[in-house]
């Protein structure tokens, strides 16, 4: 049992294993960083025959996971994670941090994703209920206003929760939402959203022509994305930085300068103020001691952020690209020097 007198003592553990839920197609995992690892990571609670969630089982699990980490005991899942780290973790479970991703359907078809290559089957998977789940545990308040959501897929938008589900947030009093979208659907709840100044809007058209578009994405609709990206731009209010477009690199597909130039050109156009640059995980992964190839990446980034602070964006880096600074490659990163 848990000693009350010992319940400011700190100990290793993180935001996620203490107040996450991941809600994923295979079932509910304290966090989504398995994407990201070389673990085949399985789910803390396995979705059922039916297509539902076990939620009282999740909880149940996380509260004995929670348990171990305040006793030093750390799972096998979460050994060599970075983002563990040791600090007084507050006792009083609630959900701080929510990760959706319900549905695998998708208007895009990028050749990077998991489903390009299966991608009738995916689009055939239905989407997974869990409305009823925040809005009851948003009155029980273990889900509040301070929780930071954030919506992935499959294309979110196309969840046939989605709309609910974020005015729900929105209407509720939520200030940090995240929603990944390919930009193709255009939605009101995400408008209404931005002109609440509360949802980060992240847009990966990863391209700045026609062209290159339908390479990466093998859909037609560069037109329509652009489109949409410029009502986004457009709709919000005090804050001007919400709506992000990424710029995946993706050697030997985009990564010339005159590719990442026409996307900020196509940016600015269209009144966006902030791009993110991100490299391909799975690429990073089979060549990240491959410092030729690693330099080439940096050079083409760092020509980004010229490029970009030179028309007046500001830009910042995905996970990626992160990664694989902290990689062992700071020197190098430091070391080129370009300006346009």
């Amino acid at each position: 049992m848990f000693d009350f007198f010992k319940r400011n003592k700190e100990y290793v553990s993180c935001e996620w294993l203490e107040y996450g839920i991941h809600f994923n197609m295979a079932g509910l995992f304290h966090c989504c960083m398995y994407a990201h690892s070389d673990k085949n990571d399985l789910p803390v609670s396995r979705i059922t025959y039916n297509m539902r969630y076990n939620f009282d089982d999740f909880l149940n699990k996380k509260n004995l996971s929670r348990k171990n980490f305040r006793k030093g005991i750390i799972e096998d899942r979460c050994k060599g994670c970075y983002v563990l780290k040791k600090k007084n973790w507050n006792k009083q479970f609630k959900i701080k941090n929510m990760a959706i991703s319900t549905n695998t359907t998708c208007n895009s078809n990028c050749i990077y994703c998991y489903t390009h290559n299966n991608k009738q089957a995916f689009n055939s998977v239905p989407d997974i209920p869990i409305y009823d789940f925040i809005e009851k545990y948003i009155k029980k308040k273990v889900i509040t206003a301070d929780c930071e959501v954030q919506f992935g897929g499959g294309e979110p938008v196309l969840n046939y929760e989605f709309e609910k589900i974020l005015n729900l947030l929105v209407d509720k009093g939520f200030k940090s939402i995240r929603v990944h979208s390919s930009g193709i659907k255009y939605s009101l709840a995400i408008e209404k959203a931005l002109q609440n100044d509360v949802c980060n809007l992240v847009i990966s058209p990863d391209s700045g022509t026609k062209e290159l578009y339908y390479k990466i994405k093998c859909v037609d609709k560069y037109d329509v994305c652009w489109d949409n990206i410029k009502k986004y731009a457009a709709a919000q209010n005090l804050k001007k930085d919400m709506l992000h477009l990424k710029y995946i690199i993706l050697p030997n597909v985009n990564d010339t300068v005159q590719d990442a130039k026409d996307f900020i050109d196509k940016a600015k156009e269209s009144n966006v103020n902030h791009i993110l640059i991100d490299l391909e995980m799975e690429w990073y992964k089979q060549n990240r001691k491959d410092k030729e190839k690693i330099t080439k990446v940096f050079e083409l980034v760092k020509y980004m952020e010229s490029y970009a602070r030179k028309n007046g964006l500001t830009y910042s880096h995905n996970p990626t690209i992160c990664t694989a600074i902290d990689d062992g490659y700071h020197a190098l990163y430091d070391s080129i020097i370009i300006n346009v």
